[in-house]
């Protein structure tokens, strides 16, 4: 009977173990970016996700290039899927007409258009990483509009 009672709580205790180590799944979803103001249908469309402030602007978590050849009227509608849900994401977008991998700048002006979360409309400077962050857990849909200074 000793034996028995042994076996059994070494039994639970192993499944304990093995549940403990066991990692949560991790839930994803899609998040949908609406680019508006787009001026052409030239190059691409950089998206860059930041999960952290030591990330931005140079580091970003995820990126993503985005085809502008199905842009109308301005408009462009961008999906990231598997996107872990978290409290806070921050995005930047540059609109690379030329194709070169750079945002493209004349006397410290970009000539390219350019946009962040929050539509944060920075003035000589990068904007802060906090006002640029959203709640991906409440929302799956965030719209942006691009800016064009030249």
């Amino acid at each position: 009977m000793v034996k028995l009672v042994f076996f059994i709580f070494l039994y639970f205790s192993i499944l304990s173990i093995q549940k403990i180590g066991t990692p949560m799944p991790t839930k994803t979803g899609t998040l949908r970016i609406d680019l508006s103001n787009i001026r052409n249908n030239k190059g691409y469309i950089y998206i860059f996700i930041y999960q952290y402030n030591n990330q931005f602007p140079y580091n970003p978590y995820k990126h993503y290039k985005v085809d502008k050849s199905k842009v109308k009227n301005g408009i462009l509608i961008a999906q990231i899927s598997n996107l872990e849900f978290k409290n806070n994401y921050a995005i930047s977008i540059i609109d690379d007409e030329n194709n070169n991998k750079n945002l493209d700048r004349w006397l410290g002006i970009p000539h390219e258009g350019y946009g962040f979360s929050n539509n944060v409309k920075p003035f000589l400077s990068l904007p802060r990483y906090n006002d640029l962050c959203f709640n991906f857990r409440q929302s799956t849909k965030t719209r942006i509009k691009l800016q064009y200074v030249l």
